[in-house]
């Protein structure tokens, strides 16, 4: 349940407050994902560092749950999720560490609000800026997930009220925008600097982080609220947008930290070996001489072939014991397990393609091909492919690949689930939005959901115990608190 007092936060940010008391301390014993900096720094430090998902958070909402549904991993021995069937327990730890239910997980959502306080108290509008742009980004992933959430009241009232997502959304542009207008703002004001793990601090990338997430945001609304997402654009046509990969909203982990908080995620779930890639992803790099293939994924130890196992296979017919039959397939390539590795929040390709996207709906004035073709340059420059050997030229020039307007919307979201590879919530949410990439009918269906494809996440148990009256009014304007009941924009 999403609370309002800073008890469940004192002792993490005091620890990440000291680190940085002492010189010494912050050199030698300091996570390069740690906070470098004092208050609002610790608190926006914490909002940004688990707001990109640590360990727990990834392996429950990635890993688990939108990486099955979007057929980037399969789980060995099958399981619900990969027949897009519920798991009430995974859920409701993606809400309650969002939130904050559990004392000791830190939750974005808790510190980026709360980080806003003390940038406001301490009058600093540069800090508040980005704070408000971080905090619109964490709340549309978490309204996309659920639908209706605590948004207004959270962190005020101990029982808040479930806003609309119509109405989230609505004040999602408001702030972004509010934010926008405070980077600019005249003065000696200080930005967060080394405690913002993302851009250290420039202005410049966050206003196009800005600018990315607000077209983000107007493109998923395109269906329901035709004239707001045509006046955001409009508002955008100047940019600026991510110019290359060096803008890349990105979280760099550490790789010398002994806490596992602080290490790549998909490394440190990679350890319980019950993934492989999927079939999907594997057959559609091999069927178009992808060179991401052998970034994407490691040679089946069997016998070095790259193969994939199939999602939603009958789990009467496999074993999770039986280790030489997932030798078969293949374990997640270099690209996602470096120690040093990263994980993105918004890329430049995505970028790329979300002006494709506008493009080719005549809301700007840009060349659709020339946008999806920069986005597939960017997806794989991004994994250290380059051209030297024409190896991107050759891909986008086939016949397959090669941009077609009458089928540019397939295209273009197509590429984009291939480059958002192991971001799996984000490929989910452009598929429930489009219907692309088109993925066959699983081999077996459970009992509950008798193989749809999930629209949402349903609530937590924590909220339906503590906060039962607004959370049974949300269910009642939404519909049913089921996975396939569809939120505001979903309108496919």
């Amino acid at each position: 349940m999403a609370k309002n007092s800073l008890k469940h936060i004192l002792i993490p940010v005091l620890i990440f407050s000291c680190l940085s008391c002492t010189k010494d301390f912050d050199e030698i014993n300091s996570p390069k994902t740690g906070a470098v900096t004092t208050e609002p720094d610790g608190l926006f430090t914490a909002a940004v560092q688990r707001g990109s998902m640590t360990w727990y958070m990834y392996d429950r909402l990635q890993r688990y749950t939108a990486n099955q549904y979007m057929q980037y991993n399969t789980l060995t021995g099958s399981g619900s999720l990969d027949h897009y069937e519920p798991s009430y327990g995974i859920f409701s730890d993606i809400w309650d560490r969002s939130y904050g239910d559990q004392s000791w997980e830190l939750a974005p959502l808790f510190y980026i609000s709360h980080t806003i306080e003390v940038c406001i108290d301490r009058e600093n509008p540069i800090k508040e800026g980005i704070a408000r742009i971080w905090k619109s980004y964490l709340f549309q992933r978490i309204t996309d997930l659920y639908g209706d959430i605590p948004y207004s009241e959270a962190f005020i009232k101990p029982l808040p009220k479930f806003d609309t997502q119509e109405s989230i959304y609505i004040d999602l542009i408001d702030q972004i925008n509010i934010g926008k207008n405070l980077l600019l703002s005249n003065g000696n004001y200080e930005s967060y600097g080394r405690a913002d793990l993302i851009y250290n601090g420039s202005i410049e990338k966050w206003e196009k982080f800005a600018n990315v997430l607000l077209l983000r945001i107007a493109l998923r609304i395109i269906n329901v609220a035709p004239e707001l997402s045509k006046e955001v654009i409009n508002s955008l046509k100047s940019g600026p947008y991510f110019t290359s990969n060096d803008d890349n909203n990105k979280m760099q982990w550490d790789e010398t930290s002994s806490n596992i908080y602080f290490r790549n995620p998909i490394l440190v779930t990679e350890v319980f070996n019950n993934t492989r890639v999927s079939e999907r992803m594997i057959n559609f790099l091999k069927e178009n001489s992808d060179p991401r293939l052998i970034q994407y994924a490691k040679p089946a130890r069997l016998d070095g072939e790259y193969r994939g196992l199939k999602n939603g296979m009958d789990p009467n017919n496999q074993s999770v014991y039986d280790l030489e039959y997932y030798d078969r397939y293949s374990r997640l390539g270099e690209a996602f397990v470096k120690d040093d590795g990263v994980t993105y929040n918004i890329h430049y390709a995505e970028s790329c393609f979300l002006r494709a996207e506008a493009a080719l709906r005549g809301l700007t004035n840009e060349d659709p091909e020339e946008l999806y073709n920069l986005g597939i340059r960017a997806a794989m420059e991004m994994y250290g492919i380059n051209d030297d050997v024409n190896q991107i030229d050759n891909y986008i020039n086939q016949p397959e690949i090669s941009y077609n307007s009458i089928m540019g919307l397939e295209q273009i979201i197509t590429q984009k689930w291939v480059a958002l590879c192991m971001n799996g919530v984000e490929a989910w949410i452009e598929k429930r939005r489009t219907g692309f990439p088109i993925f066959e009918e699983l081999e077996y269906s459970g009992p509950i959901n008798n193989g749809q494809f999930p629209r949402r996440l349903t609530y937590s148990a924590s909220e339906r115990r503590l906060n039962p009256q607004n959370l049974q009014e949300a269910i009642d304007r939404m519909g049913e608190d089921e996975q396939t009941t569809p939120v505001w924009w979903d309108d496919y």
